[in-house]
């Protein structure tokens, strides 16, 4: 008997998603029971934390969030006193956030908790396999991200679109 296939489709972008979601899903129970918070609302967390004064313009580029997510967690996070905000003297309609100490010690229980299921994620991957995954991860990151990769799409949908 064949055993089912793990992806229903090759293309490397879906391949990707489906294991990052799969891995956010299950996980996401058991940050929520030891942290009291979302994956989502640790990522806006983490980015607040590391980035002190930054504004939900700025939040909500970061992390890809539609803007009303972000809203929404960004309000959760206030109310939850993990993170606090102030006016901006430059323009009193922004907002700067920060964490507070509730939210630095939250970040610091999330952080541990990620490094012992990032263990349980990888362990099918020899040390050599994870580290040539995440080199391989780091420049197709960098890759996504830069102007090349966008003038070659553009390239690409420019040739593609005189061939029709």
């Amino acid at each position: 008997m064949q055993r089912d296939k793990t992806f229903r489709n090759e293309r490397l972008t879906y391949r990707l998603s489906i294991v990052a979601q799969e891995a956010i899903t299950a996980n996401d129970a058991i940050f929520l029971r030891e942290t009291g918070c979302s994956i989502r609302d640790l990522r806006v967390l983490r980015l607040i934390d590391d980035t002190p004064g930054t504004t939900f313009a700025e939040i909500s580029k970061a992390t890809g969030f539609e803007r009303s997510l972000t809203s929404r967690i960004i309000q959760s996070l206030l109310g939850t006193g993990l993170i606090q905000r102030e006016n901006s003297q430059a323009d009193a309609r922004v907002f700067l956030l920060s964490t507070t100490d509730k939210g630095k010690e939250v970040r610091q229980v999330a952080r541990q908790l990620s490094d012992r299921l990032e263990v349980i994620l990888t362990d099918p991957l020899s040390r050599q396999e994870l580290r040539v995954f995440n080199e391989v991860l780091e420049r197709l990151g960098a890759w996504v991200t830069s102007e090349d990769y966008r003038s070659a799409l553009q390239e690409e949908t420019k040739n593609n679109h005189n061939v029709k």
